[in-house]
């Protein structure tokens, strides 16, 4: 019945846990941005392109990438290889082109994995010979944001291996504490062939999972011998192969454990050795194998994610061992020592955390208004949490354990241990901070699945929150360039403002509406959501201020045009005007 009660809140807070990584978003937008594609985005070619190729702003994973090519009607194009690194350039990705293409506007769609695991997707467009008529243009297709129950699956078996890990660590860290020789009891044993088992589980469900995750394809889709040759190629998989390689040296270390000699020191460094190659698995495939210093923020992450093991998988083992009452030597020997483990393990977690989090947020404002932040935030009050009832916890223990005996009833306590109603009170608060570690656990693996702030703070700057247009432009907005005469409007006309070509009036006025003449005026265009643009947009002079472009827009969605209008040698305005194309 005891066991039972201190088994309860452990069991609610994993449902619970699991719920987080449901309801989190799973599919992150990852640091990897289109930076350049050849041909251009909405560039006419005179002839058809043997090659299409996109550069990245970092390198990317082929492993599982897709390029497909739709031609002028929306048909797909047949026969395209499979993407490859030209002359070994990470960040270049490209693809042979097997036929001449028709003349017409033709839309590539690409889906690569980043460097930190996470798919990228996106489509430009360009043109042979000319641009398909308006009238005869195929919609690019969306985006796929891949299936939501492969998502979601992906994100439970993440925290399964999180937590798999956190159990072996810990519950053999915790018997090489328990007894001076280090060798473990049939319960200890029994915990750490647990731990072992869900990490393996979630190693190879892992696996099947993440092709159909990084692809965009239905669950179904992990039978897939393709799919799952090419997962193998790929970063994530590489270091999946690797982590079961690992476990399988450690089944042969644990079933060989009670016959080593008995030494605490050796049995406590080998878990950490253990603990270190498995925590590096996941540091090489997650973000801190993105961005700058990727070196220090590997090292940190595969220390933080060890000390978090030990921490919380100890918690759970010291719970097991609390179940025994009768065990006076093994508390003795495992409370105080599991209790300094503990401290020093907080220690590491808030330097290395520290590091992490100046990594991935940049400043604070930040952790307000992004979703790695508010997670982030979540994260760090349930780990407050953890340190008050770690705290209670070891005042209890230098109680209970480090008071001098000097007495005679000092001395009896002392070989009998403390009464069980006080070891029930001491489970019990283990047990809520067993609780408390599960959701910590759920939200670490929910952190790995999200944009890091800085990159969401980054990408958000890049787009202003302005009002929404759909269709047709036809509008007239206010400048002010600064100077004698930099105050004047500009009148934007832009129709038919849907996919296909799309013809672009500006003409440059003044405070009393009437054409005006100015030294300059540009414009480019953007689309923030799928990171493409800017894309410069040729303007051409028809007279007193009027300015006329085209542009043959192929992909749907809320487009950003922008216009530098220039009024003297030093004086310019800078007017963005959205363009919602359907």
């Amino acid at each position: 019945m005891l066991a039972a009660t201190s088994r309860r809140p452990v069991a609610a807070a994993l449902i619970l846990a699991l719920l987080v990584l449901v309801l989190v978003p799973g599919t992150a937008s990852a640091h990897a941005v289109l930076l350049a594609t050849t041909p251009g985005n909405w560039q006419v070619v005179d002839a058809s392109p043997h090659e299409i190729s996109l550069r990245f702003n970092e390198p990317v994973d082929v492993g599982l990438a897709e390029i497909g090519l739709l031609g002028p009607r929306g048909d797909a194009i047949e026969g395209l290889p499979r993407p490859v690194h030209p002359g070994g350039q990470r960040e270049l990705v490209s693809v042979a082109v097997p036929s001449t293409l028709a003349t017409g506007t033709h839309t590539v769609t690409y889906r690569v994995v980043s460097a930190d695991s996470h798919p990228v997707r996106g489509a430009f467009s360009f043109s042979v010979g000319q641009p398909t008529p308006t009238s005869d243009a195929a919609a690019a297709p969306a985006a796929d944001g891949g299936d939501g129950l492969t998502t979601a699956a992906y994100g439970v078996v993440r925290w399964t291996g999180y937590a798999g890990l956190a159990v072996l660590i810990g519950a053999a860290f915790l018997a090489a504490l328990r007894r001076p020789g280090g060798e473990p009891r049939t319960g200890d044993r029994r915990l750490m062939w647990l731990g072992w088992t869900a990490l393996a589980s979630a190693t190879v469900l892992g696996f099947l999972a993440y092709g159909p995750y990084a692809a965009g394809r239905p669950l179904s889709a992990s039978g897939d011998f393709a799919l799952l040759g090419s997962t193998l190629g790929s970063r994530m998989g590489l270091v999946l192969a690797v982590r079961l390689a690992l476990l399988a040296a450690v089944a042969g270390w644990l079933a060989w454990w009670p016959r080593v000699p008995r030494n605490p020191w050796w049995h406590g460094g080998a878990v950490l050795g253990a603990g270190v190659a498995l925590a590096t698995t996941w540091s090489l495939a997650n973000h801190s194998a993105a961005g700058e210093h990727t070196g220090f923020a590997v090292v940190a992450d595969t220390v933080h994610l060890t000390a978090m093991s030990v921490w919380i998988g100890g918690l759970v083992a010291l719970l097991v061992l609390l179940r025994r009452v009768d065990d006076v030597g093994g508390l003795r020997h495992a409370v105080p020592r599991f209790s300094q483990v503990a401290a020093v393990c907080v220690a590491v977690l808030v330097v290395t955390g520290t590091f992490e989090a100046w990594r991935q947020v940049g400043t604070p404002s930040a952790l307000a208004g992004t979703t790695y932040g508010t997670i982030l935030v979540i994260k760090l009050a349930l780990v407050a949490v953890l340190v008050a009832l770690g705290g209670v916890a070891r005042r209890w223990v230098r109680r209970t354990y480090a008071e001098p005996v000097t007495t005679v009833a000092q001395r009896k306590r002392a070989r009998r241990g403390p009464a069980e109603p006080e070891v029930r009170r001491f489970r019990r608060a283990i047990g809520f901070e067993a609780a408390v570690a599960v959701f910590v656990l759920g939200f670490t693996a929910a952190l790995v699945s999200v944009e890091p702030a800085q990159a969401q703070v980054a990408r958000e700057a890049a787009a202003p929150k302005i009002p929404a247009y759909t269709g047709p432009v036809n509008t007239v907005l206010p400048f002010d360039a600064g100077g004698t005469a930099g105050r004047g409007q500009l009148a934007v006309d832009i129709s038919p403002g849907r996919i296909g070509p799309n013809e672009m009036h500006l003409t440059a006025l003044d405070a009393q509406s009437r054409p005006r003449e100015v030294a300059e005026l540009r414009a480019e265009l953007r689309l923030p959501d799928r990171a493409v643009g800017p894309l410069p947009v040729r303007v051409e002079y028809a007279g007193l201020g009027h300015y006329v472009a085209g542009a043959s827009i192929a992909m749907p969605g809320q487009w950003e045009l922008t216009v530098v209008v220039r009024t003297s040698e030093v004086d310019q305005a800078t007017i963005r005007i959205p363009l919602g194309i359907r």
